[in-house]
């Protein structure tokens, strides 16, 4: 294995291991079955927010981004304009995390190189768990060892975002008309120096652009 300086395996389990988490607050109305997820809504339109509900490449996206899965149901009789300027996460301070347009992430994260089948009655050294999602970690003294480290590095997979997961899992901008419904993942900002953040949805009339009012879900941030 080519040698390559310790930094980079630190950088990348920082950047897999640094994600805050969101998960419905206490008043929120959970949806039953559907883990994190929470519900809301306003003037006959529907919303249903999933944290921690990725399931794509790379697997450890929220790294730097927090991804939400929204489903959105109109049973008003108004077609609602989409657009991810109309949604953002928002701290009791006012501060907003804005939706990502899906093609204009720029960014890179380290994800886990694929593996065999975990073993059988084996612990993954503490530092490597990053790499081995699933496997069972070793609770006993296994210290890092960075003489050697300092050489040498463990496999990783340097990911461009966006993935093509991404772009075909993203909540696409168009017009949902009454008695449709939608489901894809928005992209937002990475949530930080906060403990609470409502998911809003402002809605719109796609052909008036009257502005009908807000849909909110409140989440803790772990």
């Amino acid at each position: 294995m080519s040698a390559r300086p310790a930094a980079l395996l630190l950088l990348s389990a920082v950047l897999i291991g640094c994600a805050h988490t969101l998960e419905p607050a206490p008043e929120a109305r959970r949806v039953a079955g559907l883990g994190d997820a929470a519900v809301a809504e306003n003037l006959g339109v529907e919303i249903i927010a999933s944290a921690n509900a990725w399931r794509g490449f790379p697997p450890d996206l929220e790294g730097g981004i927090t991804p939400l899965l929204v489903t959105i149901t109109n049973n008003s009789a108004h077609a609602i304009e989409l657009r991810y300027e109309y949604f953002g996460l928002v701290s009791p301070g006012g501060v907003r995390y804005a939706a990502l347009p899906p093609f204009q992430i720029h960014d890179i994260v380290y994800a886990p190189v694929d593996r065999v089948s975990p073993p059988l009655h084996f612990g993954v050294a503490p530092y490597l768990s990053p790499w081995y999602p699933g496997w069972s970690t070793w609770n006993g003294p296994f210290p890092y060892r960075a003489p050697y480290y300092d050489s040498y590095y463990t496999a990783f997979e340097r990911v461009a975002l966006p993935t093509g997961d991404m772009i075909q899992k993203a909540l696409p901008e168009g017009v949902l008309e009454p008695r449709g419904r939608i489901t894809g993942y928005l992209y937002f900002e990475g949530v930080e120096d906060t403990s609470r953040v409502n998911f809003v949805t402002h809605l719109v009339d796609a052909h008036t652009g009257q502005a009908l009012g807000t849909v909110e879900v409140p989440f803790t941030v772990d």
